[in-house]
């Protein structure tokens, strides 16, 4: 381990004080940032939760500023893009008796909506969770693709994933359209012009605290050839290593 990297914090209260620092079990943590990720692959303008400690944050874009990502193209061309992502980490005990923490995973955040209604990762009028599938705790993500109109209204909503929904999810995706439809959305843009495409957003229905994966939608890219740029993927290999 490369001792520089390794977050020396003298009380195991004082590294949970953030309120942004989220705990998913005793010992492992999230540190959400967002990032501009230029052509060329390298982040700049490196922006952690303000919420999370100074040396938290100082530690955070050290770190990121030496991942490398692949951009998305469109028409032959790299798109530089923003990322938001999250570190999930592992705290680890230090001979010396400070901390470090081991990247478990990188993340994005997703939208939520929970067993008790409270909705994550958006600000935007959630989706109903129905309430005969919160009873039987029955969650799943459902990725939606869609055209932006020009008044920043989805059109054309399909269904990516599943493919062949059972009745659970027809249910969810019922409470899903109807929110999608009041939403407003941003643009595609690729530098300063507007592009006409499809954007794929995940919707995940989640009971207990458990984070549920996004699903590979990449055969639905590949057959779909108007579909909006991918974001930057992470191509740097950070996973069990020192924060």
């Amino acid at each position: 381990m490369r001792g520089n990297w390794i977050a020396r914090i003298g009380l195991v209260a004082a590294l949970f004080a953030a309120p942004a620092l989220a705990q998913t079990s005793p010992n492992v943590i999230q540190l959400d940032f967002k990032a501009d990720v230029g052509a060329d692959g390298v982040p700049t303008n490196i922006q952690p939760d303000t919420s999370l400690a100074a040396p938290l944050q100082a530690m955070v874009r050290k770190r990121v500023a030496e991942w490398r990502y692949k951009v998305g193209v469109w028409q032959g061309k790299p798109v530089p893009d923003t990322i938001s992502q999250r570190i999930v980490a592992e705290v680890l005990p230090v001979a010396s008796g400070g901390f470090a923490l081991r990247i478990k995973e990188i993340t994005y955040p997703t939208v939520t909506l929970d067993r008790n209604g409270v909705y994550k990762g958006i600000n935007r009028a959630p989706p109903v969770y129905p309430k005969e599938l919160m009873r039987r705790a029955v969650g799943g993500v459902l990725v939606y693709s869609y055209r932006v109109d020009a008044t920043g209204k989805a059109e054309d909503i399909q269904l990516v994933h599943p493919e062949t929904p059972n009745r659970d999810m027809k249910l969810l995706d019922a409470a899903s359209r109807a929110a999608i439809a009041q939403w407003t959305f941003e643009p595609t843009m690729v530098g300063t012009e507007r592009v006409d495409c499809r954007s794929l957003t995940p919707l995940t229905f989640n009971i207990g605290d458990t984070p549920v994966p996004n699903p590979d939608v990449s055969a639905y890219r590949e057959r779909t050839p108007d579909v909006c740029p991918a974001g930057p993927k992470l191509v740097t290999q950070v996973e069990g290593s020192i924060l």
